[in-house]
């Protein structure tokens, strides 16, 4: 892997995004090359940057520490001369190969003329019988010896941040922990490795953080890293898990052109206080009126497919996106059950996959927390709650009961049965999961609805406010209560959400039908479904072993 500066070049890449490395800046024009070309003074040719301006600065084996009589040291990568002091980030190395020593750090390519920032890589004490309490002193020390002689290397002492990898990565996230810095970084760090665990530690106090992990990470479990994020969101802390699909515990992959983009603009955020991106999605929203999502790129693990819908007339079409299962092309044998998700209101099917959701199914089959199973990312109006409209113009249910799950059917290796098929979506989608699971009880066998936009008025124009209370999931619930009572059900809704209220009320109503589900009030969470994933303290995945576990 070449590190350099990284730019994200055109759309989201969870997986998917081509990236470019930064252009060298031109020098300035020559005398004495050939065609044109430039040159240096000699006329020797000189494809890369001036001889003039900010350069890159490496100070090497600066001692911050002894430790048993030896020294410990850093390297510091900054750049000279600056206007201003650099904001700190601090490289702590793992114990995989290649990366296990100070000597060379991806973090270096953080360090532009224009990013504000250095880089300190340092050692600390490793071999038999260290402790990691003895590691996360030495990482301190070094901390401290970088605010104390901040003045001498042009460094801002009140902005550091902690970026380490594997055992680094834990190192990371305990100073983040205990606020020792201003962020971290932690790249596929254990949790509850040598006695001190991060998670445990966490405080209001603690650091905003990103954590960076794969789902295919054979080394440490991806569940290391829910539980210290849902510790972080639960806490009141800004923090993220970006879990990159199908990734193992290998650096050069976990820290794509895209991640880096990433971590340069938390950092950017949290040590310079650059705006963040409050977007949901950095997609434009597709039209209200489209079944067809018009961005058609695989993302993030999933596959971009067209379909036919006749419940729509003759010759129209509809898109979806669609998870397999990562044994899926190498083994034709078998058949998977079917997960159908339906996404919210003014968004679309890749909301799903920014959500970090398919990440998370992604990483439940590998870690065998659940069964395989292929996940469809249906296409949804982005207003109309699922329903087909009272007028005939929208048949969106339709669409999906009919037509939608024929086609997934037809197309791939499924278990063709009610037992292998569930519904699940936020929001709107919520609301639309528990409306059809309800409505068709011997289509599906499990029902979940998150943050599930349960209105009580009519909205939309799906019709008069008689027919939405007739589309409603208690309704529905009333009026299929036989076959309701065998579905596996979920409501899972955030206490911070404005919704919560009402996803109490329909927990309460299936209560009083004697209905069995599970209602989730997930404390802390807001409306969105990233937040809610990231606060939930329970692996949500892990009901599918559950539904699926005695499907054949």
């Amino acid at each position: 892997m070449r590190f350099n500066t990284w730019l994200l070049a055109g759309f989201f890449g969870l997986a998917c995004g081509a990236a470019l490395a930064q252009a060298p800046q031109a020098a300035a024009p020559q005398r004495g090359g050939r065609g044109g070309r430039q040159g240096n003074a000699d006329g020797t040719p000189n494809e890369g940057r001036g001889q003039g301006g900010p350069a890159l600065k490496i100070e090497r084996d600066l001692e911050y520490s002894r430790a048993a009589g030896a020294a410990l040291t850093l390297d510091l990568y900054h750049v000279d001369p600056v206007r201003s002091p650099s904001q700190v980030v601090v490289w702590i190395h793992g114990m995989d190969a290649p990366f296990t020593t100070k000597a060379a750090t991806p973090a270096a390519g953080l360090v532009s003329a224009g990013s504000g920032l250095a880089v300190a890589s340092i050692e600390y004490r490793t071999g038999a019988g260290t402790t990691i309490a003895a590691q996360l002193a030495d990482a301190k020390a070094a901390i401290q010896w970088l605010r104390s002689h901040a003045a001498a290397y042009n460094l801002d002492p009140a902005h550091v941040a902690a970026f380490g990898y594997g055992a680094g990565g834990q190192l990371a996230a305990l100073l983040g922990a205990t606020a020792d810095v201003q962020a971290f970084i932690d790249v596929a760090g254990p949790v509850t490795t040598g006695g001190m665990n991060p998670a445990a530690s966490v405080t209001h106090a603690s650091a905003p953080g990103l954590i960076i992990h794969g789902t295919a990470d054979a080394v440490v479990s991806t569940r290391e890293s829910q539980a210290l994020i849902s510790a972080l969101k639960v806490a009141g802390v800004n923090a993220t898990l970006d879990m990159q699909i199908g990734v193992t515990h290998d650096l050069g992959a976990l820290l794509s052109p895209v991640v880096m983009q990433r971590v340069s603009g938390v950092l950017a955020q949290q040590l310079q206080g650059a705006a963040g991106n409050a977007g949901l999605s950095p997609f434009i929203s597709t039209p209200a009126d489209t079944y067809i999502d018009p961005i058609g790129l695989d993302l993030g693990g999933t596959q971009y497919r067209l379909y036919p819908t006749p419940s729509r007339g003759a010759n129209t079409l509809g898109s979806y996106r669609v998870y397999l299962p990562p044994d899926y092309q190498t083994n034709a044998r078998p058949r998977y059950p079917v997960i159908y998700f339906l996404h919210g209101r003014s968004v679309d099917s890749k909301r799903p996959i920014t959500s970090g959701y398919i990440t998370r199914v992604d990483a439940a089959i590998r870690s065998g927390v659940m069964p395989p199973a292929i996940v469809v990312l249906a296409q949804g109006l982005t207003t109309g709650w699922y329903v087909d409209a009272q007028d005939g113009k929208h048949p969106m249910e339709s669409v999906i009961v009919k037509d939608l799950v024929a086609h997934v059917d037809a197309t791939y290796r499924t278990i063709a049965t009610r037992e292998a098929r569930a519904i699940e979506g936020h929001s709107m989608g919520g609301y639309g999961a528990l409306h059809l699971g309800f409505k068709y009880p011997d289509l599906f066998a499990s029902v979940t609805g998150n943050s599930p936009a349960l209105v009580e008025n009519v909205t939309d124009g799906v019709g008069d406010q008689a027919f939405w209370v007739a589309q409603a999931p208690a309704t529905l619930a009333k009026i299929n209560l036989d076959r309701v009572r065998k579905q596996a059900i979920r409501i899972i809704v955030g206490d911070q959400d404005g919704l919560f209220s009402v996803g109490k009320k329909l927990d309460e109503t299936l209560t009083a039908l004697n209905v069995q589900h599970d209602f989730f009030p997930v404390a802390g969470s807001p409306h969105n479904h990233d937040q809610l994933l990231q606060y939930e303290t329970f692996d949500t995945m892990a009901f599918y072993a559950k539904v699926f576990g005695k499907v054949k």
